[in-house]
């Protein structure tokens, strides 16, 4: 097991353990176009529109609640025209690892440009002390990549991926059919709102903030009727998801719990 998957797995448990950082949405459907799969803190979720389905992220490597979550859901994986990657950490890329079990394996994957770097290990995911942690996805050729702004249709739904760097460097959001925004890891939210991520995770928090504003400023002429996390769940509110965008969850403060309603462990499933 690489660093960056031992980390994930085994350290970010401990350290997150009743700090009500995590909360992702259980599987299950959300709108009526919307449902997501729930492993370990993230989600997986999928749009559906007139018969064709994509997803943004794919989890873990190997997890083993996937098949049964879409089966669930009602979903074919294999019918999985397209995977929309917010970014490549193992949490959110395995699922689509060469070397793990492949949960969508007919799919088109789609990245943005920048995020590539992080595949190919020309940029280094942290850097820890003395050591340089790669990230250990790895994707099979044939992959798509975005540009900041770029539009693409798969079929009926409109997808246009929006650059927000900071938690890595070409992480991407997502706004599908106008409507559905999919902020992967830039932004935690909770009960009174939506915050720059949890330091310790990101590439830049300065970066990630100044993203923010930028994707806050991007939204206010959009009619957004949801917007999705992929660690703490989703809010039709979306001027409130933005209200602390300035802000840094002080996740390491003494009796600091971010979410009073979020598990005490999302690693310790049911």
């Amino acid at each position: 097991m690489s660093l960056i998957d031992y980390f994930a797995v085994h350290i970010v448990p401990r350290m997150y353990r009743g700090k009500g950082a995590l909360h992702p949405s259980e599987t299950g459907h959300l709108t009526d176009r919307i449902s997501c799969v729930r492993e370990y803190d993230v989600n997986i979720f999928f749009y559906e529109k007139n018969g064709t389905v994509i997803a943004i992220d794919a989890g873990y490597k190997n997890h083993g609640g996937f098949f049964e979550g879409v089966k669930q859901l009602g979903i074919d994986a294999d019918k999985i025209e397209a995977v929309f990657m917010t970014h490549v950490d193992p949490d959110h890329g395995g699922g689509l690892d060469v070397n793990s079990t492949c949960k969508m394996q007919n799919a088109q994957i789609y990245l943005g440009e920048i995020e590539e770097n992080y595949l190919t290990n020309i940029y280094t995911r942290k850097k820890i002390g003395p050591f340089k942690v790669k990230n250990s996805v790895v994707f099979k050729s044939g992959y798509r990549l975005l540009k900041d702004r770029e539009t693409v249709y798969i079929n009926e739904i409109k997808i246009q991926a929006i650059l927000v760097s900071g938690h890595t460097l070409g992480h991407m959001a997502y706004l599908i059919d106008d409507k559905y925004l999919f902020t992967g890891d830039s932004l935690a939210i909770n009960s009174v709102g939506g915050y720059c991520f949890f330091d310790i995770f990101n590439y830049s928090s300065k970066m990630n903030i100044e993203s923010l504003n930028t994707l806050q400023s991007f939204c206010e002429d959009k009619d957004i009727e949801y917007l999705f996390t992929s660690h703490n769940g989703y809010t039709s509110d979306i001027k409130q998801a933005f209200s602390h965008i300035n802000e840094i969850p002080q996740w390491k403060k003494k009796g600091f719990v971010f979410d009073d309603s979020a598990p005490y462990d999302c690693f310790c499933e049911k």
